[in-house]
């Protein structure tokens, strides 16, 4: 029997190497590990890991131009970082609520301009002179009366009460009350634009930065212009629809001519639209003859009755669209500083009249004038028609182009296309075998408005203080519409013409003051190139603050 193995040795490594151990080596079955400290586990440096602490080098080897080179550097890097950031997306429950609000105003367009348009060139446009006067009126208050009430309210009264105008002529209502529904109308017409240019505003400014704002604003602004121009262009197709139904064909009279057309007998001879006095002679209200002594085809009161109740429907639903889709926020308070010394409605208020001047024209004289005197309502819608649909894609392409800042040339050819119209209408002589020749004229008369339009909304929409300028412009653009619907009454064609020739060129003068001081950086709300670069710099350094900071830390 062998001794037993003595247990306290078995920890100890054996001297021997494994290589000469024999076969009757009670240890031969076992692996000797030789222990390994503690420490040197946790204290191991592994390759693949990096240093915690940065290499320190002597300041005196990097002089303190290599320090600020580096800085700059650094800040520059991140500036462009900041640069190639993704833009913000808008919400998309903001971005619905705005398209409602959209379509809530071309259904009030679709409703209030064809008939504008329509008790215009059959009523007189009396009654629109006082619906626009009220409108002018109101507008330097439009303003508070947002600030107090809200958008939503305002959008839901105004639209309410174009329906109740347009029912108002589906049923015998006195005139004394009609033209209190007008009035009241016009008092809501100038708060009603304010708060869509204000809702415009509102989703621009969740777009991010000034640049990003900018293009929302002008895409927002594209939409609701689009969205009006599309519903005349709805309006007057229904006014067309009607016409197929219920349409009624005025034959030539027997009786001899009216008092206020001084020819042996009507329809005249074409020599006589070439008299210089015809105009002359026939002025105001009474430069056609009557409805009852034309030829061609109008509505009869059955088709009327229907026609209206179908606007007036369309105003009933833009009216719960409206609601829905306006902001419910309050407005922000009016600027506190002066409008009177703001030059966007100094300046900018000669323009807000002509194109008021000029929208009247089309929708009082011209489509009485070349339109229903030709060949009836049949030419008048069709004019009204091609005014819309031209004025729509003319709206959307030009305001792309002045975003591009080609503003000096649009403005220069618009003014020579514009006073190209005026000149012609001046010398044309509407007459029975021109049938297209109206609607063409209304579709280029329609494109420079749009125009115009265009850049006045892209100057004076925005920036510091714009509700106040704005609303003077309105004010401005409602008088024109209602001097427009006087001079219907009282003045001949070539008078308002010669008018209108006259506000043209006062418009462009100040609208290229307006121009040229916006480009020199004086207007409020903008800065000139030194302070704007100042800025900038100031931005790159504190970015370069920061990011040493950061790393300091």
């Amino acid at each position: 029997m062998g001794s037993l193995p003595d247990l306290t040795e078995r920890s100890r490594p054996t001297p021997v190497r494994a290589a000469v151990r024999t076969v009757s080596d009670p240890h031969r079955h076992r692996t000797i590990i030789t222990p390994i400290p503690v420490s040197t586990i946790y204290k191991k440096e592994w390759p693949w890991k990096k240093q915690k602490t940065p290499i320190r080098v002597a300041g005196s080897c990097i002089g303190p131009r290599r320090r600020d080179s580096a800085a700059s550097s650094v800040g520059a890097a991140s500036v462009r970082r900041l640069l190639a950031r993704q833009p913000p997306k808008l919400p998309k429950p903001l971005v619905n609520r705005f398209t409602l609000l959209c379509i809530s105003s071309g259904l009030c367009a679709t409703a209030l301009l064809p008939f504008t348009a329509f008790a215009g060139a059959e009523a007189g446009a009396m009654p629109l002179s006082i619906m626009h006067t009220a409108a002018a009126v109101v507008a330097p208050f439009s303003p508070l009366i947002l600030q107090k009430t809200g958008t939503r309210l305002v959008i839901a009264i105004s639209h309410t009460l174009v329906c109740v105008l347009l029912s108002a002529h589906t049923v015998e209502t006195p005139l004394p009350v009609l033209l209190a529904l007008y009035g009241l109308c016009g008092v809501t017409l100038s708060p009603m634009s304010l708060a869509l240019s204000a809702s415009a505003t509102s989703l621009a400014q969740a777009a991010g930065d000034e640049a990003r704002r900018k293009v929302a604003l002008r895409r927002a602004l594209r939409a609701l212009r689009a969205a009006q121009d599309l519903g005349l262009v709805c309006g007057s197709l229904l006014l067309g629809f009607a016409l197929l139904i219920w349409s009624e064909e005025i034959s030539k009279p027997s009786t001899p001519a009216p008092t206020n057309i001084t020819v042996p007998r009507w329809p005249p001879p074409e020599e006589y639209f070439l008299e210089d006095d015809y105009e002359e002679r026939t002025c105001g209200s009474a430069g056609c003859p009557d409805m009852q002594t034309l030829s061609g085809t109008v509505l009869d009161a059955y088709g009327r009755m229907l026609l209206v109740a179908m606007w007036a429907f369309l105003a009933l639903l833009s009216v719960g669209m409206g609601v829905y889709g306006a902001p419910s926020a309050p407005a922000p308070p009016p600027d506190a500083r002066s409008v009177f010394v703001d030059p966007r409605a100094i300046l900018g208020m000669p323009m807000g009249l002509f194109i008021g001047l000029q929208q009247g024209f089309i929708y009082t004289s011209y489509i009485k004038w070349y339109g229903v005197c030709v060949d009836g309502w049949w030419c008048a819608w069709r004019s009204l028609c091609g005014t819309g649909v031209l004025q729509a894609l003319a709206a959307g392409t030009l305001s792309m182009a002045a975003a591009r800042g080609r503003r000096g040339a649009l403005a220069a050819g618009g003014g020579a296309a514009h006073a190209s119209l005026v000149l012609a209408l001046l010398r044309w002589r509407a007459a029975k075998t021109d049938l297209a020749l109206p609607a063409l004229a209304a579709a280029a008369w329609g494109a420079c408005a749009a125009l115009w339009d265009v850049l006045q909304a892209g100057i004076c929409i925005g920036g510091p203080g714009w509700r106040g300028a704005w609303s003077i412009i309105l004010a401005a653009r409602h008088s024109g519409m209602a001097m427009a619907c006087i001079a219907r009454q009282l003045l001949c064609v070539r008078a308002q013409l010669a008018g209108l020739a006259t506000a043209l060129l006062a418009a462009l003068v100040t609208h290229t003051m307006l121009e040229l001081r916006l480009r020199r950086g004086k207007e409020p709300g903008h800065k000139s190139p030194k302070i704007l670069a100042k800025t900038n710099s100031d931005a790159a350094g504190g970015a370069c603050t920061y990011v040493r900071r950061r790393r300091g830390a």
